[in-house]
């Protein structure tokens, strides 16, 4: 047997406060609670959430990026309006050395591996661009360094 732990990954819920609240009842079986930015309520009430700030959160005092190890994956969190992941995102991905790259902003869903590096996009919460649902991401890291993810659309 081994470990495995659970994160939820929300992005661009923007003001959605509700519904962030419905996922993370529904969801009580995660160990981690992600957002990805865009959130647009004040710090106080994403007590839940291990949050990175997005470029809707001006107000916030949440940093642009959080690096996070569980159970010995590096795990990359940032909202995703970085020039670098359009521009020079290979070079981009060495420097950080991570096994997971999360990040949001693009309202659409997406899984990409580069090299040793697997890159999820959850979606938007809110305001979809990818189909008429907006949608979340449950990550599940299993022993030998296996990365499980399912998207749910609501």
């Amino acid at each position: 047997m081994g470990f495995m732990k659970k994160i939820l990954v929300i992005s661009d819920s923007h003001g959605d406060y509700y519904k962030m609240q419905d996922i993370i009842n529904e969801r009580y079986d995660v160990d981690y609670s992600f957002h990805l930015g865009d959130y647009a309520i004040p710090d106080y009430l994403m007590s839940d959430f291990l949050a990175v700030k997005g470029n809707q959160d001006v107000h916030s005092s949440f940093p642009y990026f959080k690096d996070v190890e569980i159970e010995g994956f590096k795990i990359h969190l940032e909202h995703g309006n970085n020039y670098r992941l359009a521009f020079e995102l290979e070079n981009y991905l060495k420097e950080i050395g991570c096994d997971i790259f999360l990040f949001g902003h693009t309202h659409q869903k997406m899984v990409r591996k580069i090299n040793n590096t697997i890159l999820l996009n959850p979606g938007s919460l809110t305001r979809s661009r990818d189909g008429d649902k907006g949608s979340y991401l449950i990550i599940t890291l299993e022993k030998d360094k296996e990365i499980k993810y399912e998207f749910i659309e609501i």
